[in-house]
Parts: structure tokens; C-alpha cells; sequence
């Protein structure tokens, strides 16, 4: 469903009228039918001049105001802050959340058509694991926010939040920069998803992942992108260290940094949570492989590339269910050895992660950013993992530096298996804590609404 095919004509209408505005003079002649003109003064007028250049005139956040004056200092011209000025911090987001419902979060065709929708608080693109270039995801928030605000003289609000980096919000700030008038009806909110290791009791795992949103933020502040190399570095790191020791355990396979990369997409997924398991994988599959190509006497190079070619990311088991591998190749004790050493885990109970954030570390790295508040993102999965999760997330939020005050309640992408009752009675337990509730679609589509 194309958002911009709603009322395109009626949006244009909008943008004429922006454009064709003209303040009136300080003195105004009013005539009364046939009547001798009379001049009034501008006193009285002014003030009502004053209140629609108040209803017209942007307010600028002081987030805005700070990425242009980091954008300045990198490019060769100034950035005005008024060219930003649909950037809306995390502060004000917090404002609005009070007002928002469920149903506001809600991105379905019927309330797209309603203008029902007013928020999307959760979203990726091409730059971590989502498919939608951040000019098209732009493009479709803002053509809504166009026709939202035709009917409603609301404003959409929007929130690209991707895994762990911040350059796709860089994009979109030079974007937003070079044609400030096409933005005139959304409120854009710089976000980041940032994941942290903790454990859980529920689970075959030591450890489990749980993430937060960071609403409000500058993606050129040198803490946050310090943080986020160093975060990238560790697990680039850890993979090369996997990949020596599986060499070293199964001298007969040919294991390498290139090879994994190209078949367990190091480009789109190296910075993501998690990425011990693709190593993992990879070198499980890899080492059945050769094996196969052993038995078969083929090349094991050959053999792999020709397997892995349609099977990007594939682990033994879909391997097998694929017919790609005998069934009687299983998984190699060796690499299991090697993946609890470099998994995130416990020990004299604290947490070890090397490819992983710790929570402390998050919340050093974001809590001296001005104007900035984190949210649970998706909490039910958090919950399903542990044995008290009400008591896990007051935890969080009394150690977070006062920086979490919301939970993605109103969370979108649930898997199916989740019981809405079981997430609301999640939200009772958050809201008891004095969370407020967002949400968002968590898409990962070309398109921000995208229905097959």
C-alpha cells in the first residue's frame, strides 16, 4: 500500500499554500463595501500577525541546533540550524508519549487510510539489518506525514533506530539538510537499537541478548561513535580469534576471514548482536563440508561455494533439510568448545561478553548526552528469558542514570507464539515501574508501510 496514492492531491494543495504564504504589511487599509478606506494602526494587528507567524514559524530543538553545529564542523559549508528543524529531541518525544495509544502505533492499512497512525518509534534500514535505503524510508514517513497533517494538523512522528551504528542517521541528517521544506510535516527523531548481554535463567544459554531504544541522540557526538567502533572492533576481533582456533583444531579445513564474510554476510551483519552464532555456523558448516567433499573426492573450496552460494547464513541443520549434506554429518564437539569461550557467559558471576556490550557500558556511553532517554525495546523477549522479569527490568531502570523511562510496549513484530495477554500483562508490570509506553513496527522492509 502506497502511502503517497492517499490524498497526493490534497498534500500538493498543502505544499502550494507553504509556499505561496505572504505576511501581511504592518498597516492594513480595510474597506467596508463602498465606504471611505479607513487606516488603523499596526497595534492591534500585530498581535495577530504575531500568532500565525508563532503557528508558521518552526521551533528549533537544541538537538537540532547541535547536529548542525556538528555538521558544520565537518563540511564545507555552515549548516543552519533552521534547515534541521524537523529533528525532534528526545525530551519532547517524551511530551508526546502520554498522548499516544496502541492504536496510534498500529500501521495497518485502515489506519493509514483513518490517519489513525501517529507514530513510529522503531525502524532499520540498509545500514544494520533492514533492506529500505534511508531516502525511501524518509520518503514514505514524510508523504504520510504530508497527508496526516492535511486532515489533522498533526505531525507524524518518526524514528529510524538501527542496530549499533549511527551512519544511517547521518544520511538522513544531510538528507533532511539539503530540502528542510519536504520535512515540514514530520518530527524525526534520531534513535539507535544498542544491544547488552544479561543473563538468563530460562534459557540452554548462559547468557541471552536484550536491547534499548536511545531516543534524542546526535549521531556526531565522539562518545557515541568511540562506543560504537569499539563495539564493531570487538567483534570483528572475536571472529578472527574463532577462526584461528577452529584452524587450529581442525588443521584439514580451510577456514577464513574472506570466506565467512562472503557467505555470513560480514557487511550486513558483522556489527549486529549475536555474531558469534554466524561464526559459529560458519565454521560448523565448513568443517561437514570437507568432510562431505572428502567422501565424495571433490574439491572442499569448490564444493562449499557451490552449497553456500543459495544458503547464505545456513547452519548444519538447514543444511540438512536442504539435502545439501548427509544427514549422518553433525556438528564437531571442537567448535562448541570454542563457542562457549567466546559467547557471552558468566563467571564468579559477572558477565564476560567479547563480542558483546555489557549493560554498564551502554549506559556509560550515553549518559552524559543531552536530552536523551532509553527505552526497553520488545521487553516480552527479555521476559520470556529470565525467571523475574519485572524485577530484571527495575534493575535495569534504577541503574540506568535516570536515562530508561519508557518500554516499547505497543511493540509491533511480535512473533505470533506471543499471547497478547501476556504482553499486556507485561505493560501492567512496566507502567507499575512508572514507564511510559511506545512502540513501532521494528521494520526491516524497502518499504516503511509494506504489506504483501
Amino acid at each position: 500500500m502506497k502511502v503517497s496514492s492517499i490524498n497526493s492531491s490534497s498534500t500538493n494543495i498543502a505544499m502550494q499554500q507553504r509556499r505561496t504564504f505572504t505576511p501581511p504589511p504592518s498597516k492594513a487599509r480595510i474597506f467596508y463595501n463602498d465606504h471611505k478606506a479607513t487606516t488603523y494602526s499596526s497595534g492591534i494587528l500585530a498581535a495577530g500577525v504575531g500568532v500565525i507567524y508563532l503557528l508558521n514559524t518552526k521551533h528549533i530543538s537544541t538537538l537540532a541546533k547541535s547536529i548542525a553545529h556538528s555538521m558544520s564542523k565537518i563540511s564545507a559549508e555552515p549548516v543552519a540550524p533552521k534547515r534541521l528543524a524537523s529533528i525532534m529531541s528526545g525530551d519532547e518525544l517524551l511530551t508526546k508519549l502520554p498522548h499516544l495509544t496502541k492504536t496510534n502505533y498500529e500501521a495497518t492499512p485502515e489506519n493509514i487510510q483513518k490517519c489513525i497512525l501517529k507514530a513510529d518509534l522503531h525502524s532499520h534500514s540498509n545500514y544494520s539489518d533492514g533492506t529500505g535505503l534511508v531516502k525511501n524510508l524518509l520518503d514514505d514517513a514524510t508523504d504520510y506525514a504530508d497527508v496526516l497533517f492535511n486532515k489533522t494538523r498533526q505531525k507524524f512522528i518518526y524514528a529510524l533506530s538501527d542496530h549499533d551504528t549511527v551512519e544511517g542517521l547521518k544520511e538522513a541528517m544531510t538528507i533532511m539538510a539539503g530540502n528542510p521544506e519536504r520535512y515540514n510535516n514530520l518530527n524525526f527523531v534520531p534513535a539507535i537499537e544498542v544491544s547488552f548481554a544479561h543473563k538468563a535463567e530460562k534459557t540452554g544459554n548462559p547468557c541471552e541478548i536484550a536491547e534499548l531504544l536511545v531516543y534524542g541522540i546526535n549521531p556526531y557526538s565522539p562518545k557515541v561513535n568511540k562506543f560504537l567502533d569499539n563495539i564493531r572492533q570487538k567483534r570483528t576481533d572475536m571472529i578472527h580469534n574463532f577462526i584461528k582456533e577452529a584452524s587450529k583444531a581442525c588443521p584439514l579445513t580451510k577456514f577464513s576471514f574472506d570466506e565467512f564474510s562472503k557467505y555470513y554476510e560480514f557487511e550486513k551483519y558483522g556489527n549486529l548482536m549475536n555474531i558469534h552464532w554466524r561464526v559459529y555456523h560458519y565454521a560448523q558448516t565448513k568443517h561437514a563440508v570437507t568432510q562431505h567433499a572428502s567422501r565424495m573426492n571433490q574439491n572442499p573450496e569448490l564444493l562449499y561455494a557451490k552449497i553456500m552460494e543459495n544458503s547464505k547464513g545456513a547452519s548444519i541443520g538447514k543444511l540438512h533439510d536442504d539435502g545439501k549434506l548427509p544427514a549422518d554429518i553433525q556438528e564437531s564437539e571442537a567448535f562448541k568448545d570454542i563457542m562457549h569461550k567466546y559467547e557471552p557467559h558468566v563467571e564468579n558471576g559477572k558477565i564476560i561478553a567479547s563480542s558483546e556490550n555489557t549493560f554498564e557500558e551502554v549506559i556509560n556511553a550515553f549518559k552524559d548526552e543531552k536530552g536523551i532517554f532509553m527505552a526497553f525495546a520488545h521487553p516480552f523477549y527479555y521476559a520470556e528469558r529470565v525467571d523475574n522479569p519485572a524485577e530484571g527490568l527495575k534493575y535495569f531502570m534504577e541503574h540506568s542514570n535516570g536515562l530508561i523511562k519508557a518500554s516499547e510496549s505497543f511493540h509491533q513484530a511480535y512473533q505470533s507464539r506471543i499471547r497478547p495477554e501476556d504482553i499486556e500483562n507485561l505493560q501492567k508490570e512496566t507502567e507499575k515501574l512508572g514507564l511510559l509506553n511506545l512502540g513501532g513496527q521494528d521494520n526491516h522492509n524497502r518499504k516503511l508501510f509494506e504489506y504483501n
